[in-house]
């Protein structure tokens, strides 16, 4: 049974910025465009799971580094038609994406503005 190779993608905007972390599923037929599974969200209001399908990581100003971390059977993907316009939703397919479905996303913070890592944020009018 064939395999892919499944890559973490982190991006950022500026260098004073963490970084945000996905895993790109490249498609069989074009490995340049693939699912992006990722989670988006605010602290004040709670976070998802979320599928970007014919994503192109390449065409982001924001891409960073792009490391491969494992394969998995192909048998577990199910891909969007290369010829599809690109889509985001909530809803997964294959058994590849139901595992991730697994790891829940964080939800609404009881206190957005508590220090993260000993850090505090604040936030000042422009």
């Amino acid at each position: 049974m064939s395999t892919r190779t499944l890559y973490l993608v982190s991006f950022r905007n500026n260098s004073n910025q963490r970084a945000h972390f996905s895993i790109f599923v490249p498609s069989a037929q074009q490995p340049e465009k693939g699912t992006l599974i990722h989670v988006v969200g605010a602290p004040m209001a709670g976070y998802r799971l979320e599928f970007k399908r014919n994503y192109i990581p390449g065409n982001s100003q924001q891409l960073k580094d792009y490391v491969p971390i494992g394969s998995v059977f192909a048998g577990n993907i199910v891909d969007s038609s290369p010829t599809a316009a690109a889509t985001i939703d909530t809803t997964a397919r294959g058994n590849l994406e139901l595992v991730a479905e697994q790891v829940r996303p964080p939800p609404i913070s009881e206190n957005f503005r508590a220090p993260v890592n000993g850090v505090s944020i604040s936030f000042s009018p422009s």
